[in-house]
């Protein structure tokens, strides 16, 4: 409709404005949405294809409108479609794509009534390997959270056993065992954060403020959470007076990723460099390690979340794999960039880019 030609005098314009408005909202949801959407009328009759729709099944929105959804049912689905009045259903849909070929996916329909009376039903479906690929990715957390709590716990639980089981050693071993439980207690906090920065991370819900603070001031609070031997790792930094812009706190996971990265792939004596230099409109950091290094084939997935490297020289190396994805995910909420190079033997080397603001 129209809303600039001239009215009939019984239209209230303000329900049409409202009306209009969720028009164009229904429309941007569709247009962000990965699942395939389709609104369909009180007879089954397609309203609205979604552009997911589209590229998931190969038809255009033109060629469906006014179609009955029947004909997108391949004859190998064995189910009824948006036949119940139930207020939400899924289903295990075989559609056909515009080859003709099976698409199976996985759909939720919710019904969509005026009072008593059934209006259409509003249809979502996504390819199964899409779900499958879900599915394997909530298993891989499990199962990676699982054995990176389980290393620091056991130990927690060695130590206290043995103190307690042998009370002689209390005097003599209490500052070093304290010590470990301690250390291993400071482990499992450090993947507890990771864990709740991934949700934030994909709720968007990042940065809480944005100030001018120091590097070395950050980096000394990254270390501070960092198991480091400055012997088997020297630290050489030349960032003095060199300052960043952005959230201190998510600044400090950045670097405390980045370091903890830098030492965990180092051999032992390898020093690890940390330069910085600003301009008027961005702050440069380069953290370069002398460490293993990272193959060619693994560079295009290093921030991708769970992933880690499966070269021999870093499979015996513990980790998450969620370090580098959410160093990712904040450079970039700080509006900033991050790349990498690295040789495998020779190293690696992260250079950021964050904008002064």
């Amino acid at each position: 409709m129209d809303s600039s030609r001239t009215l009939p005098a019984d239209v209230n314009r303000e329900l049409l404005d409202e009306l209009l408005a969720a028009k164009a909202l229904l429309s941007a949801v569709a247009q962000i949405v990965d699942d395939g959407v389709i609104h369909l009328d009180e007879e089954r009759r397609i309203v609205r294809f979604s552009p997911s729709a589209e590229t998931i099944l190969g038809f255009s929105a033109e060629s469906l409108i006014g179609t009955k959804l029947d004909a997108l049912l391949h004859e190998a689905n064995a189910s009824e479609v948006c036949t119940s009045e139930e207020q939400r259903q899924t289903h295990s849909v075989v559609l056909r794509d515009s080859a003709g070929e099976a698409v199976r996916v996985t759909a939720r329909s919710v019904v969509l009534k005026r009072g008593a009376a059934v209006e259409g039903w509003m249809l979502a479906f996504a390819p199964k390997r899409r779900v499958q690929e879900i599915e394997q990715l909530k298993n891989e957390l499990v199962s990676t959270v699982s054995h990176e709590l389980k290393t620091p716990l056991a130990a927690i639980k060695a130590y206290t056993a043995t103190l307690r089981t042998n009370p002689s050693l209390y005097e003599s071993h209490r500052d070093e065992f304290l010590g470990v439980v301690e250390q291993q207690a400071d482990r499992l906090s450090r993947l507890v954060d990771d864990m709740l920065l991934v949700t934030r991370v994909e709720l968007g819900h990042m940065l809480r403020r944005r100030v001018s603070v120091s590097l070395d001031a950050i980096l000394d609070e990254a270390l501070r959470e960092v198991h480091h031997d400055p012997v088997a790792h020297p630290l050489e930094r030349r960032c003095g007076g060199v300052e960043v812009s952005g959230d201190p706190d998510r600044l400090r996971d950045i670097f405390r990723n980045l370091l903890e990265n830098a030492f965990k792939y180092s051999p032992q004596g390898g020093a690890v460099d940390v330069e910085a230099h600003a301009s008027s409109a961005q702050t440069v950091v380069t953290i370069r390690d002398r460490g293993v290094g990272i193959a060619e084939g693994d560079l295009p997935y290093i921030f991708d979340r769970f992933f880690r490297a499966q070269s021999e020289d870093a499979k015996n190396v513990g980790g998450s794999g969620l370090g580098l994805y959410i160093v990712h995910a904040l450079v970039r909420a700080h509006g900033g960039t991050i790349d990498v190079r690295s040789e495998p033997g020779a190293g690696t080397t992260f250079t950021l880019r964050l904008p002064i603001r």
